[in-house]
């Protein structure tokens, strides 16, 4: 296939990928129009209320001045300009009913971003291997992946910290590869780690959940770069400290904004004890509570205590919500210490609820799209595994790279809640190695004697001299010293 072709055959796909998102977009808007409620989901609606907020008053808080870190910042600042759009509100920003034609203009955004995600995963695809098929067949698996359809058209946190983190993940990698010909060996500091680490950290701030990962991320650097620097141990600790800094110096501004109003560090947000809780307490099943319900018994609790202290001329710590957070997390840890097995339990109940092919019907009542999302899963999945196994042969890391936030998400979400919805990110970037899995059965199937299915691994020699003869071998060290024609680059 010649580059030519295989641009042509990008954009093809990226074309459809937006269509499709795009024309869902506009089913799904019509039905929630249709049911009373533009934006369908609770934490959409908080998410909107906070741009309200922020549009109307200049201050990013949640209802009331007790809920100032309620959610993370960077997805209800990105509503803003569409929340702006809005027509006068006649009664109180807090009360006003949602337009129902805005939310849709979000959801076309979120399309954009997901044909985006498609676009970027067919270049990682590339820069991979030299299976000609394999980058068309990842970014169709994206484009007709439901689960990725779906976070693309909602109003959720995940529309924007998915492209996100995949640019993080796929800058990580990049920037740990042997560079291009003339210099085979990457510097002393590879400068995409910057923005990467960046990319990273809004991630972080726009979905939480994705904070945990800066250790894997740095382990990864540390270790890709040794193999790539046989010889300096210095490179490896220089090109995980600077990532790590540059991630701290990004959630800098977020940290300081959280102390200058509780005095305490909160490193995301203060709802982690209640998402804590809502996985760990006595009557937990694994998914959400309805509107965590636990809430409200908790904040009472927090103000009898309160009053009981004020009356005794004691000082209050720190905000109304971040005691309750604390609260939350205290009786998290306190019923899952005192019950282990449970705990067990409920984790196998949550990894089930996440990972299995089938969503549950309250998650997603149409059975079409069920089915949909069960078929392209599995699909994606299994591909996944035989990809995974061709590539671990050449390139062992970054095969474990690739799967690695599925392994994160899986264990994360054993503790806190379990659901579909939390898989989505891992399994759209799994279609890097369902596409590689495919192409590699379809070249076994269909061989083509004129053109070599394998990994393009050709090691540059370590003198000139040898130049000619080491362009007729391949090597399949994961991170050769020298490379001259390395997909990495």
């Amino acid at each position: 296939m010649s580059p030519s072709t295989q641009s042509r055959a990008f954009l093809a796909v990226f074309i459809l990928a937006l269509l499709l998102r795009l024309t869902a977009a506009w089913a799904w808007q019509s039905q929630c129009n249709t049911a009373g409620s533009p934006l369908k989901f609770g934490d959409s609606h908080s998410y909107w209320i906070i741009a309200r907020n922020v549009v109307h008053e200049g201050t990013y808080q949640y209802g009331s001045d007790q809920s100032k870190i309620f959610r993370a910042p960077v997805y209800p600042l990105f509503l803003t300009p569409f929340v702006a759009l809005e027509a006068p509100l006649e009664e109180h920003h807090l009360k006003a009913p949602i337009s129902p034609t805005i939310p849709l203009l979000v959801r076309f955004a979120g399309s954009l971003l997901g044909a985006a995600c498609v676009w970027l995963l067919m270049h990682w695809t590339r820069s991979l291997c030299n299976l000609p098929l394999a980058p068309i067949l990842t970014g169709l698996l994206a484009t007709l992946y439901c689960g990725a359809v779906g976070m693309s058209i909602f109003v959720l946190s995940e529309a924007l910290a998915t492209p996100l983190f995949i640019l993080a993940t796929y800058w990580t990698w990049l920037a740990v590869q042997p560079k291009q010909k003339n210099i085979p060996i990457p510097k002393k500091f590879s400068p995409l780690l910057i923005p990467a680490a960046t990319a990273l950290a809004t991630a972080c701030l726009t979905r939480p959940s994705w904070s945990l990962w800066l250790p894997i991320a740095c382990l990864y650097i540390l270790f890709a770069s040794y193999l790539t620097h046989h010889k300096d141990r210095k490179t490896p600790l220089l090109q995980s400290a600077i990532f790590m800094i540059v991630f701290l110096l990004s959630m800098t501004p977020w940290w300081i904004r959280n102390y200058s109003i509780t005095g305490k560090f909160v490193p995301t947000t203060l709802q982690v004890g209640a998402s804590l809780y809502d996985g760990w307490h006595p009557n937990a099943s694994g998914s959400s509570d309805e509107n965590m319900a636990f809430s409200t018994e908790f904040l009472q609790s927090q103000l009898q205590q309160d009053q009981l202290l004020a009356s005794e001329g004691k000082p209050l710590e720190s905000t109304l919500e971040w005691r309750i957070d604390r609260r939350l997390l205290h009786a998290a840890y306190q019923w899952a210490f005192e019950n282990p097995s449970d705990v067990v339990k409920l984790g196998l109940v949550k990894f089930l609820k996440t990972w299995m092919p089938m969503p549950i019907a309250r998650e997603l009542g149409n059975p079409w799209v069920r089915w949909w999302e069960a078929g392209s899963y599995s699909t994606i999945m299994l591909l996944a595994a035989w990809g995974l196994c061709y590539l671990a042969k050449s390139r062992p890391l970054s095969a474990l790279w690739i799967a690695m936030p599925c392994l994160y998400l899986a264990v994360l979400h054993a503790v806190f809640i379990g659901s579909v919805r939390y898989r989505q990110p891992g399994v759209l970037i799994l279609c890097v190695l369902a596409g590689i899995g495919a192409a590699h059965i379809l070249s076994l199937r269909f061989p083509n004697p004129k053109k070599s299915f394998q990994p393009s691994i050709t090691p540059l020699p370590e003198n000139t001299a040898q130049a000619n003869r080491a362009q007729k071998h391949s090597t399949t060290d994961e991170y050769p010293r020298n490379s001259n024609s390395n997909p990495d680059s």
